[in-house]
């Protein structure tokens, strides 16, 4: 049941690409740059509207390069063992870029190649490479304010994301193990069209004590946290949901219902112009309000999300400004339980906060929270089954 489609070389993706070689020229005026070099994979999908260039998910950087000069000119460098798949899948010369290949086993690393392409001696990296100046942080702010073709590809991709974590959650019974959970989420994902990246399952007391519960061998009895980061078209979607088996303590419960209060606060106080450390600032007087002053000491508590799990992790001083149309993923947690979702926001009337990764038609149960002065927002409740 696929469920995120990406065709390549749709007129979408080419409205994208020619937006952002214009902002790559921009960028390049600005930086006093005669040519910029793209190897991440998350720089990569931007530049080239969610084309792929990783063969492994793990490192930062992919197969593929891009090389965009100021005068225009645009190319793909990649070896001859990836120039098929390039040329007919994600069809980069549709795009604009000029493939270039070379013999996968000439000695010559990939970083001398490109420099000599680029043919300048003011080049620019997002990644560590001799000869250039890095980029990479200012590079990644250009990739915060989404355009209306990467809004409606990450709708999809967390559409798809939310249905594989909650279709994953509403199957789960007693017995099952960490592991067997894992496996059925990354099911869940691959059938819908995402891939799976950060997959973390705890079960019963496992919650209570780790914030990131890598899968175990540890089989379920009552309770159990489910946790999907998945990215499909260059776009990541967060978020994570709770099942109990039987009725919920009254414990957790409280908690839960606490932590819905600080999630709604990241949220509610998410708006373009905002800085980041004042969002979070009004979080931990939430926590403090609840009784859990210290609980957002012992987890990160998200940040900006899109081309990558997060852009940044906010924090107390973040300096950082919400802008218009980024996406958001606040992962607040009070030992015991956890909240997560992707959402997209904007200043935009009817738009100003958009859950992402809740499926159109989702049975799971929710809750109202309202934050006074700021509005009210739905949060997942536990699960019980």
């Amino acid at each position: 049941m696929l469920t995120y489609t990406f065709e390549a070389g749709n007129p979408a993706q080419k409205r994208e690409v020619a937006d952002k070689r214009a902002r790559i020229g921009q960028f390049l005026a600005q930086e006093g740059l005669d040519a910029l070099i793209i190897n991440s994979q998350a720089n990569f999908a931007w530049a080239t509207g969610g084309a792929n260039n990783w063969v492994s998910i793990a490192g930062e950087e992919g197969v593929a390069s891009l090389i965009v000069r100021a005068d225009g000119q645009a190319m793909a460098v990649l070896d001859n063992l990836e120039e098929p798949r390039f040329a007919d899948e994600e069809r980069l010369a549709e795009l604009g870029f000029t493939l270039q290949t070379a013999p996968w086993w000439e000695a010559p690393s990939r970083a001398k190649v490109l420099c000599e392409l680029a043919g300048t001696s003011r080049l620019g990296s997002d990644t560590p490479m001799e000869g250039t100046r890095p980029v990479a942080a200012a590079l990644a702010q250009l990739r915060w304010s989404l355009g209306p073709e990467e809004r409606a590809r990450y709708r999809q991709v967390c559409q798809a994301a939310g249905e594989a974590l909650e279709s994953t959650c509403q199957e789960i019974i007693p017995g099952q193990s960490e592991w067997e959970v894992a496996g059925y989420l990354a099911q869940a994902s691959y059938e819908r069209g995402l891939i799976p990246f950060v997959t973390l399952v705890a079960a019963d007391e496992r919650i209570f004590r780790y914030r990131h519960p890598i899968p175990t061998e540890r089989k379920i009895e009552n309770y159990v946290m489910v946790v999907l980061c998945a990215k499909a078209g260059g776009l990541i979607a967060n978020c994570t949901r709770l099942v109990h088996f039987g009725p919920v303590s009254s414990e957790i419960i409280q908690k839960h219902r606490e932590l819905q209060t600080v999630d709604a606060t990241f949220n509610l106080y998410t708006r373009p112009g905002a800085k980041a450390g004042d969002i979070f600032a009004k979080a931990q007087q939430a926590y403090a309000y609840a009784g859990f002053p210290d609980e957002w000491q012992l987890h990160h508590q998200g940040g900006a999300t899109g081309y990558a799990g997060r852009d940044y992790r906010a924090g107390p001083d973040s300096p950082e400004v919400v802008q218009e149309w980024q996406a958001f993923a606040w992962n607040p947690s009070i030992t015991g339980t956890k909240s997560e979702d992707t959402v997209l926001v904007s200043s935009e009337p009817g738009h100003e906060l958009e859950v992402l990764t809740r499926p159109a038609g989702s049975s799971w149960p929710m809750a109202t929270v309202t934050i006074e002065g700021s509005g009210s927002i739905e949060r997942p409740d536990i699960l019980e089954k």
